[in-house]
């Protein structure tokens, strides 16, 4: 483990007070915390200003939704552009939609292991009937919340703003830099959502 290597978690919320109180109160329980970074693109978002844990807030450059939502999510390019506040030399983990950390020890477990790419696993919700994925990296078995990865890949292969960019952004990755799969359960869904950045209050 390198000492000066810090595991950066970058959460993003969109109009979710409850299951993102809930997020954070996993955090809180990790034997080892991580630099927590919100992005969130509405500044109504007042319940974020609670979090009592150590954190930024990040305010990406807002990007309207295009065409057809389901192809389109413009978080996957606020990922993007949050790893602006993280330099080379660190980890990148990302817990998406509010979703609840599971094994108390994930962030500890990724600077223990000092890999490329850390793939874990993570339980989906009622519409997936509780499935477990992050065994194999293909179309609807791998997502986001299962990868922890340098910062400085992370920043050379960038999320794809469309439907299914955490797969394509694994895809893309996994290409180049050989993974670790690992048998633990980082987190899981707290609530299955129509749209991959929450219910918003205006499109």
């Amino acid at each position: 483990m390198n000492s000066e290597s810090k595991v950066f978690l970058l959460l993003r919320t969109h109009n979710r007070p409850e299951e993102f109180n809930r997020c954070i109160e996993s955090i809180s329980k990790q034997s080892l915390l991580p630099e927590i970074i919100i992005i969130s693109d509405d500044k109504n978002d007042t319940y974020i200003k609670e979090v009592a844990l150590p954190h930024q807030v990040f305010r990406p450059k807002y990007r309207k939704p295009q065409w057809w939502i389901r192809h389109h999510n413009p978080f996957n390019d606020y990922f993007n552009q949050a790893l602006s506040l993280i330099t080379d030399g660190h980890f990148v983990y990302y817990l998406d939609d509010d979703d609840e950390l599971v094994d108390q020890d994930w962030i500890k477990t990724i600077l223990e292991n000092d890999t490329d790419i850390l793939i874990g696993q993570f339980q989906l919700g009622d519409a997936h009937n509780h499935q477990y994925i992050g065994e194999v990296v293909a179309r609807g078995k791998i997502g986001g919340s299962c990868i922890a990865i340098r910062s400085e890949i992370a920043r050379e292969a960038k999320w794809p703003s469309r439907g299914g960019g955490d797969f394509f952004f694994i895809s893309q990755v996994v290409k180049k830099y050989k993974p670790l799969f690992i048998s633990m359960v980082a987190g899981k869904v707290q609530k299955d959502l129509q749209h991959s950045w929450g219910v918003r209050k205006s499109y």
